[in-house]
């Protein structure tokens, strides 16, 4: 850490709350944060913390029914941000303060060419014209490494991969030289590769702009490896802020801990583990908000609000009981947890599905795009294999192949010796209710004008023949116990629940038409590390009580390393490398699978920072 470093932009009190049934309900209390010169500071925690609305309400952008209701944000050298006219604040926006959201696809104008789009910013905050603002638009995007910089000014976002729309985002971003960069969740949903190559590229750009850069993200392997410091945020407060190298190695906060141990490695299988329950909607101005998540809670915490206490140079932690728990290797638990799987094979080991030569195409303007070249693939019943590659590959498409939503243009699918037709329409009920496809994105595939209830129990009457009308309360409420959720949330809505909820709903349904095969599409891509953590757990868990296969589909290959024994890698829609997970991650022997290998960024090890294993309250 720099510690030389000079503050760009000083948060001191910020509390925003949101009006709900006529009341302020506070989700960002008191926080004090600094953005500092050539310097990136990570903010993590769980969706729900606060992170998005804390980063948006720092550069004085305050949502609908939002409000600051105190506090300063200091731009260098003495711009009240939440104190200026909106008018001057929005000069600054783009020129001194850059944002990069989520989801560049969306931020970024279908309907303009990324030239015009570019100019936009350069005219209006800098007054570029002619050939010093053709220049400047050609050496935005070639440090962003975006290849063919001429023919990508004629383009429009379509035309790009989701990686290079993000490069996009981050010249934009930069087009004006800003002082500072906020980045909400730019790399979630993009293959470790890209992923890795974005974050390299902002760290390079960081250190040649010395901008100050705020990266918001739940991913803390990613943070380990990228961030200078790193702040983690709970129920609306900083509850722990320090150099990444002692957040990570040493936390001293046990949501920090929980935090660390639900992260997975692919350096070997571990028990990952989730926090029971789920962050509160406001922050607790009486009590530590953690406490009902904590194994460490006692009366002090229940009973009274902590504050931070520093506990090092430029580290603070609030917890009440920091000094009686200590330093984390100090007090770490000198065993290993079981690294033991549950099985996920059944006694039979019988020939579920026989995938041979499949090809699969996309027709684009009449011409024949192929995703899936040729592959083939043999799962035995109650088998759990992981299918790992960069997007574009053609995993997703396989899996819409085998269930019969993107029929293949040659080769074979067979399911229990049955050779399947190409679309699922003209599949048997019985075959149609075994496949089961859980989608990555439950907002898409739940329908939002139906209940929990009615989303749930539509497999129920298309497949089971052996549930009666009369025993359908009984088994929803029975799906609902299995994956974790109140029953009470049978009359709800999707766009009411969270979407780690959401997925568990998506994980419900499939489970209902009790399939032998489950297909898993990057279905733990978007959330935090402890939801994730509790996904992960409930495949594992359900899956031999229901004696399912398993076919996960992820870029990310420590999670796949907590689920399967077997692994593929597909690479233009090939298999480059299959085998026993151990051997394929262990000892790749395809320099393709090496290079994926090498992209995942990865926490310390369990030696090296002391974390015990399931220190949230069970």
């Amino acid at each position: 850490m720099n510690t030389s470093a000079s503050n760009v932009l000083k948060v001191s009190g910020l509390t925003v709350g949101y009006m709900q049934a006529g009341r302020l309900n506070i989700v960002v209390s008191n926080v004090d944060l600094a953005l500092r010169t050539g310097e990136i500071l990570g903010l993590a925690g769980e969706s729900g913390c606060g992170k998005s609305t804390c980063a948006l309400a720092m550069i004085g952008y305050t949502p609908p029914g939002s409000r600051v209701t105190n506090g300063h944000s200091v731009l260098h050298p003495e711009t009240n941000l939440l104190a200026i006219p909106p008018q001057r604040r929005r000069a600054l926006w783009g020129s001194q303060i850059a944002y990069v959201a989520q989801n560049a696809a969306a931020a970024l104008n279908p309907a303009l060419t990324i030239g015009r789009q570019l100019e936009e910013p350069l005219v209006t905050h800098l007054g570029l014209h002619g050939e010093r603002l053709d220049e400047r638009k050609r050496d935005l995007l070639a440090s962003v490494a975006l290849p063919d910089v001429e023919g990508a000014l004629r383009r429009y976002p379509h035309q790009f991969s989701g990686g290079q729309q993000q490069r996009i985002a981050l010249a934009l971003a930069l087009s004006c030289r800003p002082k500072v960069l906020i980045l909400d969740e730019p790399t979630t949903g993009l293959d470790v590769t890209t992923q890795a190559e974005i974050s390299e590229l902002l760290r390079s750009l960081v250190d040649d702009t010395r901008v100050a850069a705020l990266f918001v993200s739940h991913n803390l392997s990613l943070l380990a490896t990228l961030a200078d410091r790193i702040a983690v945020m709970y129920a609306g407060e900083i509850v722990e802020n320090g150099s990444a190298e002692a957040v990570c190695t040493d936390p001293r906060q046990p949501y920090t801990r929980a935090l660390l141990a639900a992260v997975p490695t692919v350096r070997q299988h571990k028990q990952v583990v989730g926090i029971p329950g789920s962050p509160p909607s406001h922050a607790n101005p009486d009590a530590c908000a953690f406490a009902p998540r904590c194994a460490h809670a006692a009366d002090v915490c229940v009973s009274s609000h902590p504050g931070l206490t520093t506990v090092g140079p430029d580290r603070v932690v609030r917890c009440a009981r920091v000094n009686e728990l200590g330093d984390a290797r100090r007090t770490a638990s000198p065993r290993e947890p079981s690294l033991e799987r549950p099985p996920l094979r059944s006694l039979a080991q019988q020939l579920l599905l026989d995938v041979n030569d499949l090809r699969c195409e996309y027709r684009v303007r009449k011409q024949r795009n192929v995703v899936v070249d040729g592959f083939s693939l043999a799962i035995e019943e109650g088998e759990a294999i992981g299918i790992v590659g960069e997007s574009g590959s053609g995993k997703s498409t396989l899996l819409k192949a085998i269930v019969g939503i993107h029929p293949p243009t040659a080769g074979s699918i067979k399911f229990r010796s049955r050779e399947l037709e190409p679309r699922a329409a003209r599949r048997p009920g019985a075959v149609r209710g075994e496949i089961q496809l859980i989608f990555q994105n439950p907002d898409s595939s739940l329908n939002p004008r139906q209940t929990i209830g009615q989303i749930v129990r539509r497999p129920l009457r298309l497949f089971r023949d052996d549930v009666r009308r009369s025993d359908e309360g009984r088994v929803l409420g029975e799906l609902l116990d299995q994956v974790q959720l109140s029953q009470r949330l049978l009359g709800r809505y999707p766009h009411e629940l969270s979407g780690g909820q959401k997925q568990r709903v998506a994980i419900a349904r499939a489970f209902a038409a009790r399939p032998g095969l489950l297909l898993c599409d990057e279905i733990t891509s978007a959330l935090d590390v402890s939801v994730q953590a509790v996904i992960l757990r409930l495949i594992v868990d359900l899956a031999p009580e229901y004696g399912a296969a398993v076919v996960l589909v992820s870029h990310d290959l420590a999670v796949v390393r907590q689920i399967a024994r077997r692994v593929v890698v597909m690479h233009d829609g090939r298999t480059c490398e299959e085998g026993a997970i151990e051997q394929v991650f262990d000892a790749p022997q395809h320099s393709y699978t090496a290079r994926l290998l090498s992209a995942i960024p990865e926490l310390p090890s369990r030696e090296e920072r002391g974390i015990r294993v399931g220190e949230a309250r069970e």
